[in-house]
């Protein structure tokens, strides 16, 4: 619908069955929406001329392809000129997400042609759509988790350029739990960047508005709404510098109205409501300035690209960081995003460990990886423990992406020096490599049996790790690792259990064996580490000091390290068993 002073609101396109989510042109003279023809019809991606009205459909053969906003100039060196490309969100139902039990979703790019049709995010859970930045990069929120230090989802900002290369989180722990539809109030070459925000998610994803400075973000955080009232939807930026917004009560009980916020006044006037409809996701009809363009170097037929780091020591730890030379691999992980994995909605998910590689003295490291899947990166220390885990990231075709270190002062530049990593040649991990890693029915269970059960079972010890044969004569039956497997890992699948202060309710913590209670027990310490949060002041109970029961030997040892390390998988011949 087109508003215009002192006319009746206009229905652009009223032969089809419904259109959404339009983005203006840089000259402010052309529309890009998502469209429907008819009821039946897939969404696809359309631009409309508002001088001429004549209208374009750009793609045709990707189904459902919503929220169009357009890029800025693109070039690669032997191209003639640059062009402009369009950004859109496709939900993926062959991919779907045990964080939160939905297909994936992704942005995707193509040109003004529907030609070059490209993924750009690779993401373990749904992204959801954004804004592009003055400097050409896009803005979006993506699902999250920090399990298990904080299991529950979130929704965070985060940065890509236009060809998918270099995700990075735009707005690490600032800010509500939930933050969604950025838009970008230009001033120069920067500007601020207001999204909507909130401590718990609402069906329509209203919140509160926020804002941060481009120019430094992770300083200038500010909640520009407090209202206990009103709740705000889709922001966008007038040519004056305030905004149009949408509002509801927060109750509900009306229709959301358009109105303007003001954002020195911090006060919102409405503009035009009519209670019959919902007014969301308004754009001004004008010219605005043209972002900077982007060149790309990605390989769409390549299959790995190179990944970088100058020093893992380089971290955000301090005094209390892994020391030099106490790092000795990296492991490689993939998400899976198998359908199957969906059924139960869980804060870990499924990953398979693709390999490792060793980590020079310096702290550096380059591999080849597999490009567009979700990988993420553990270190390992000369006990074979993950001290820490990367969040969730993707490589794109024949690029050289990488970073300064392990989460990393983002706004300080590293030492110029030569990465020990970069005199040797890199080792490759092919896309269809999986390293074969320890599982519980193959490798833990026979431990369990032979060191655990005979102090383990009804009505000795707990856990009990085999069932009860009757209540009223107790005594272990027929041990199954299925009873035992849930027995120890259960519990860490629910985030009140991992969050809870008896550590003794949390044996298993999948991807995280230095906070769990079973490492801890059979080598006699807590080997939390001083940023794991409380964790390293949770208790533990050491091995028996029984001469009778004897300790599990290093070997045996490494085994349950590594095994929870890599996802305490229950069964690798079939990886849904228990699921």
């Amino acid at each position: 619908m087109l508003l215009q002073p002192g006319r009746e609101p206009e229905i652009l396109l009223p032969s089809f069955f419904a259109t959404a989510e339009a983005d203006v042109f840089f000259d402010g003279k052309k529309l890009l929406l998502a469209g429907k023809p008819e009821a039946n019809a897939p969404w696809n991606i359309y631009e409309l001329d508002l001088e001429t009205r004549t209208l374009r459909q750009i793609t045709r053969e990707a189904r459902d392809c919503r929220s169009p906003s357009y890029q800025s100039t693109q070039y690669i060196l032997d191209a003639p000129l640059p062009w402009f490309q369009i950004t859109l969100f496709r939900v993926l139902s062959e991919e779907a997400s045990a964080l939160t039990g939905t297909a994936v979703s992704s942005l995707f790019s193509c040109r003004m042609d529907g030609s070059h049709f490209r993924r750009l995010t690779v993401s373990h859970a749904p992204d959801l759509p954004g804004t592009l930045l003055p400097d050409g990069r896009i803005v979006f929120a993506s699902f999250r988790s920090s399990y298990p230090h904080d299991p529950q989802v979130r929704l965070d900002l985060l940065a890509v350029n236009t060809d998918g290369t270099d995700p990075a989180n735009f707005l690490p722990g600032i800010g509500a739990r939930y933050k969604l539809m950025p838009t970008v109030i230009p001033h120069g070459l920067l500007g601020k960047l207001v999204f909507i925000e909130s401590d718990e998610l609402t069906p329509d994803g209203a919140g509160q508005i926020a804002c941060v400075d481009l120019r430094r973000p992770l300083r200038t955080y500010q909640r520009l709404t407090e209202d206990r009232a009103w709740v705000y939807h889709s922001p966008c930026a007038l040519p004056d510098g305030r905004l149009l917004v949408s509002r509801r009560p927060r109750t509900g009980g009306s229709s959301f109205a358009l109105g303007i916020f003001d954002l020195e006044a911090r006060a919102w006037t409405p503009l035009f409501d009519d209670p019959r409809y919902h007014e969301l996701l308004a754009k001004p009809v004008a010219p605005r300035l043209l972002p900077d363009g982007r060149s790309s170097g990605v390989d769409d037929n390549a299959s790995c690209g190179t990944l970088y780091c100058l020093s893992v020591y380089d971290n955000d730890l301090g005094d209390q960081g892994f020391p030099k030379g106490s790092i000795k691999k990296l492991r490689v992980l993939q998400a899976i995003t198998d359908p199957k994995t969906a059924a139960n909605r869980q804060p870990r998910f499924p990953f398979r460990v693709l390999g490792e590689i060793p980590i020079y003295p310096d702290g550096s490291f380059q591999v080849e990886v597999p490009s567009d899947v979700p990988l993420a990166l553990q270190l390992i220390d000369e006990q074979g423990i993950n001290v820490r885990t990367s969040g969730w990231f993707w490589v794109k075709g024949g690029v050289h992406q990488g970073c300064i270190g392990c989460h990393e002062d983002p706004e300080r530049v590293p030492f110029n020096r030569m990465a020990d990593a970069l005199w040797e040649d890199r080792p490759r991990i092919e896309p269809s490599a999986s390293l074969t890693v320890p599982d519980f029915v193959h490798d833990v269970w026979p431990i369990i049996q032979r060191s655990c059960l005979n102090c383990h079972t009804p009505p000795r010890t707990r856990p009990w790790l085999a069932p009860s044969a009757d209540p009223a004569h107790p005594g272990p039956v027929s041990a199954s690792p299925a009873f035992s497997y849930a027995q120890l890992v259960r519990s860490a699948d629910t985030p009140s259990s991992v969050e809870a202060a008896d550590a003794a309710l949390v044996y298993v913590v999948p991807g995280a064996a230095r906070l769990s209670s079973l490492v801890w027990h059979v080598m006699s310490k807590n080997l939390a580490k001083p940023w794991d949060g409380e964790w390293p002041s949770r208790p533990y109970k050491p091995w028996p000091n029984d001469p009778e029961v004897q300790p599990l030997s290093q070997k045996d040892v490494q085994i349950m390290i590594e095994w929870i390390d890599t996802g305490a998988l229950y069964d690798r011949q079939h990886p849904f068993a228990i699921q």
